[in-house]
């Protein structure tokens, strides 16, 4: 059929009295699907049925209060219903689940590739976000920051209104002696010794006020572009009365969009959005070779913003990755001080006989110059990374892409399909 686009359904057979929890195992099912950016399902109720133990269920008057048969369809993107069927699968329990193609002929007069980005912003962000109060100790704050994916919080005051953020350069600017990352690394007595030794301070008298925030209905789009312009990692969200409601970072927008991240918009020649990691990736790649001493990898990781360099072999292929936190974890305690004073830039020097060999993470994910940035997109979720080394056929690095360079990509596609919707509705 022409412009029909391939689709995946699932479906879901279960008896609508089973449990998951405390709640009905369907409703289960549909939060998990909408909580992962599904582009949508829906649930409907039998009038009679049976299933493995032979009993027939019916809706008849006399019998309402049995186990009534339901199915839960749900239609998506093939990448997508891969991700997420193992998932849905375990919340299944004893249920039937099926999985077969389809043609989709409309979504809305959308196409199948922007189904993800019809979400608003309260349906990617995180809701269970963990805040600081204004009148809290900074030690308390360095505290919870310690050990988490993320490097900054936001700060609320008694009524858990949204009055600042506080990250990782505020508390370096106010006397954090390391970046929170090189504190997390450091072995627990150390890392207790640190904060314990820092000075007394209030929240409010090191945050940032008036942050830039999003209300929970804006668009993925209008996110996307915010936080692209903004070079920004994370955006507190706020309810109508200016309360903390969530937060959203690149990270979150990324697993969103990973799946069905934009293709060439055959619509905009003038402007083609870009498709693949090389055409988004830096050549500027932080490179050391295998058998760089401990100091050369220092010296490498220090002078990039990333703080992590790709190692490569005599020959130019990628064999690893370093970040400054691998660096620090490896080498003998009384290094320690010296490597992270020549990692902050503020003096010291590293020494051990260390190689880039012995610190690199050899599990590190790679991409090609032909890699689709869907692909790049859920490589960097799937394996928690911040940088890809982008390689050619042999393995050999031609650059690099990070989580800013996906962003800035996706906020150009958004902002094409956008205007072409604005276009087709004309």
């Amino acid at each position: 059929m022409k412009d029909e686009a391939r689709g995946t359904r699932v479906q879901v057979f279960l008896g609508e009295s089973e449990q998951e929890g405390h709640r009905p195992r369907y409703q289960a099912l549909l939060e998990y699907l909408r909580r992962e950016g599904a582009a949508g399902a829906t649930v409907t109720r039998g009038i009679a049925g049976f299933g493995a133990n032979s009993k027939i269920k019916t809706s008849t008057i006399l019998r309402l209060s049995l186990d009534l048969p339901v199915v839960l369809t749900w239609i998506d993107a093939p990448e997508r219903v891969e991700r997420l069927l193992p998932g849905l699968r375990e919340l299944s329990g004893s249920g039937i689940v099926t999985v077969e193609e389809v043609g989709i002929a409309g979504y809305g007069g959308r196409r199948l590739e922007q189904l993800r980005f019809d979400l608003e912003v309260r349906d990617v962000m995180r809701r269970d976000v963990i805040s600081v109060r204004d009148d809290a100790q900074v030690r308390d704050a360095i505290r919870v920051l310690v050990g988490r994916e993320f490097r900054a919080l936001p700060v609320v005051d008694g009524a858990g209104r949204l009055v600042g953020i506080v990250a990782n350069s505020d508390l370096l600017a106010w006397g954090l002696p390391m970046r929170m990352e090189l504190l997390s690394a450091t072995p627990e007595d150390v890392r207790t010794g640190v904060i314990d030794g820092l000075p007394d301070g209030i929240v409010r008298d090191v945050m940032r006020p008036n942050p830039t925030t999003l209300p929970a209905v804006a668009s993925l789009g209008q996110a996307t572009r915010r936080m692209a312009e903004e070079g920004l990692k994370r955006l507190p969200v706020v309810d109508g009365g200016g309360r903390l409601a969530g937060i959203l970072s690149r990270a979150d927008v990324l697993h969103a969009v990973a799946e069905s991240f934009p293709r060439l918009v055959a619509e905009a020649p003038a402007r083609p959005t870009a498709r693949t990691a090389g055409d988004v990736m830096r050549a500027d790649a932080p490179v050391v070779r295998a058998d760089a001493t401990l100091d050369q990898v220092v010296d490498a990781v220090a002078s990039t913003r990333l703080n992590r360099v790709v190692v490569v072999d005599a020959d130019g292929r990628v064999v690893g990755v370093i970040s400054d936190a691998d660096v620090l974890r490896s080498v003998e305690p009384a290094a320690r001080p010296g490597v992270v004073g020549a990692l902050m830039r503020v003096g010291g020097a590293a020494s051990g006989n260390a190689t880039a060999a012995d610190l690199m993470h050899t599990d590190a994910p790679i991409v090609t110059r032909s890699t689709t940035l869907a692909e790049a997109a859920q490589q960097m979720v799937a394996h928690g990374r911040k940088v890809l080394p982008v390689v050619d056929d042999g393995g050999r690095l031609l650059g690099i892409v990070d989580r800013a360079d996906l962003l800035r990509a996706a906020s150009g596609a958004l902002a094409d399909l956008a205007r072409i919707d604005v276009e087709d509705s004309e």
